[in-house]
Order: structure tokens, then sequence, then C-alpha cells
């Protein structure tokens, strides 16, 4: 039996990022060793932490809780569906009695279907439903934001969302996360520039997702983690680099990963865009650009092993040539 390691290829040609020089280069990088403010923006910080979850969910609760305690508005926007995050945080605006009252709620994005129809936050389907139920209901009544502070996304304001949370003075904070290809359905080809001076101009739209995203997503418990890609709807309305580069923070928290990281689908992007070009053809790497925090957990920080296979590759085709006689 013979071996070879001379052999190579090229990525896919429709990957949204294919310089081999660049990918082979970032993907080796340890996220453990790079923590730090070493980027663009000063004001922006990579942690990885052991429990990213009650990280994202302390930052909510004590956003929350200043508002209350200084009466003072702020504007949120939320991704979702962060269920457990979503149960802990309301788990402690309950029992500590923190009211919501002075928070305006916005959301990242939200599903929609072909025809530009976007999912009413009643539907099983709709990323705000998800918070809705496991957010707003769970939360004592008394303790509640008005309905009329929570801004559902429709097919009538996805283009003009960017302008609805801009005359609320921008959001306080965004919180996100990295999908397979971007910064959820922030991608390359949804939000198609020339330059980073355009692509920061560029707001809130219905898009198609990537493929990639698609499948990400249909591995979510909305979708009962099933890689059922039928059952993933096709488009989403989402906000846009604009808003982000607009806001007083980004938090961002990333924690996908199974069998404690032996598999997980942030690494990649995270190291990419943390590490690579800054360009729209890379759309992660607007965070390090804001003053903000990416979070990742120590499973999805692992480092990549199969770059590492070439170590110990070699010596291992010679042991076997060695115990075939030498073929």
């Amino acid at each position: 039996m013979s071996f070879t390691t001379r052999w190579s290829f090229k990525p896919a040609p429709w990957t949204p990022f294919s310089d081999q020089e660049v990918l082979d280069r970032v993907m080796l990088m340890d996220l453990n060793k790079e923590q730090g403010r070493n980027f663009e923006n000063p004001d922006f910080e990579l942690k990885v932490v052991w429990d990213c979850r009650n990280y994202y969910a302390i930052d909510i609760f004590q956003r929350i809780r200043m508002s209350d305690v200084n009466n003072e508005k702020i504007v949120m926007v939320f991704e979702s569906p962060e269920v457990p995050v979503f149960m802990s945080v309301v788990e402690n605006l309950n029992k500590y009695r923190v009211s919501a009252r002075n928070v305006e709620v916005f959301f990242f994005d939200e599903y929609a279907n072909k025809k530009g129809e976007v999912a009413p936050w009643q539907s099983p389907y709709s990323r705000s439903g998800m918070w809705m139920k496991y957010f707003y209901q769970r939360l004592d009544a008394e303790l509640r934001m008005p309905m009329e502070q929570i801004h559902f996304w429709t097919g009538e304001n996805a283009g003009s969302y960017s302008d609805l949370l801009a005359s609320f003075g921008g959001a306080d904070v965004i919180y996100t996360a990295f999908g397979w290809t971007g910064l959820r359905c922030i991608d390359a080809e949804s939000f198609a520039a020339k330059d980073m001076a355009e692509f920061e101009t560029m707001g809130s739209r219905i898009v198609t997702p990537s493929m990639e995203q698609l499948c990400m997503d249909s591995l979510r418990g909305m979708f009962g983690a099933s890689g059922d890609i039928s059952n993933v709807p096709p488009c989403t309305a989402t906000l846009g680099p604009k808003d982000l580069t607009a806001a007083k923070t980004v938090q961002c928290f990333n924690f996908l990963s199974s069998c404690d990281g032996a598999s997980n689908l942030q690494s990649p992007v995270i190291r990419l865009s943390m590490f690579g070009p800054l360009c729209p053809q890379n759309p992660g790497a607007l965070l390090r650009t804001l003053p903000g925090t990416c979070y990742v957990s120590a499973a999805v920080a692992k480092n990549i092993a199969y770059p590492m296979d070439l170590d110990w590759l070699p010596e291992k085709i010679e042991a076997i040539r060695r115990a075939e006689g030498g073929r």
C-alpha cells in the first residue's frame, strides 16, 4: 500500500473566501494566545471563556438592571433563539425584581419567505417569537416593557428597519454571533461591496442566506437540531453593517459546538474574521473595527486538528512502509 502527501486542491468555487494562503495561516492561529485588544479598534477585545452562555446572560441582565436603577432608556438588539440564555436572564430579573420598563427591543434578524413576507412573531418559525415565548412571556407582568417598545420585523419595514433603529439613537448594544460564513446573515454575497467604506453604509434588507447558513440553522433547536434544511425558511430580514457601525457596543457570543468541541461550525469563520483581511469578502472582520467583545467558548476555541495531522503523517506513512517491507 502506498501513501503520498503530494496532493493538493483548491476550495470549491462557491466558497465565499478562497485565498488559500490566508486560510492556511489563520486556521492555525491559537485563539487562546491571541486574546486581548490587539485589533484595529482599541475598544474591541477577543475573550476565550469557559461558559460563554453565562457571560451572555450576565451581560443582558446587568444592562437591564442598570437601566432600571438609573431610570434610563436602553436600546437593545437581540439575536434569537438563544433560549437557555433568555430563560436564565428572566429567572434573575424575576428573582431580584428588576424592571425592563426602560428597554426598547429590536431584533437582529427574522425569517422571511421568497415573497418577502416576514414571519410574524406568533409563528413557530419566528426568531422574535422565540424571544417572546422564553423572555417576554416568562417575565413577570409588572416587570415587562410595554408591547409598543418591542419593534418587530415586517415585510413593510424590512427596508427601513435600520432607519427605525436610528430614530431611537441607534443601538446601545447589539448582540450577535458568527454564522458559518459571516455575522449571522451578513455575508459577502448578500452585502456585496467594492470596499469597506461602501460595506459600512449598507442597512437592513431581506436577503437569501448562503447555503451554509441554512444548513447551520437546520442544526439549531428551532428545527429540532435535525439537519432538515427543507424546514428552514429560505430568506431572512436582517440588519446590515450600517447598524453595527452605529452601535455603541457590539457583543458577539460564540458557543455552538458538539461533543465538547469535537465538531463545531464557528471556529473557522471566527479565525478568518479575527485574523484575515479587512474587506467585504470577509464580512465578520468588521467586528474588530467596532467597540465591543467577541466571546468564544473554550470548546469553540480549541485549535483546529486537521492541519496538525501533517506533523505526524509522514512518520506514520514511513512506519507503514517499513512494516510492509519497504514497498
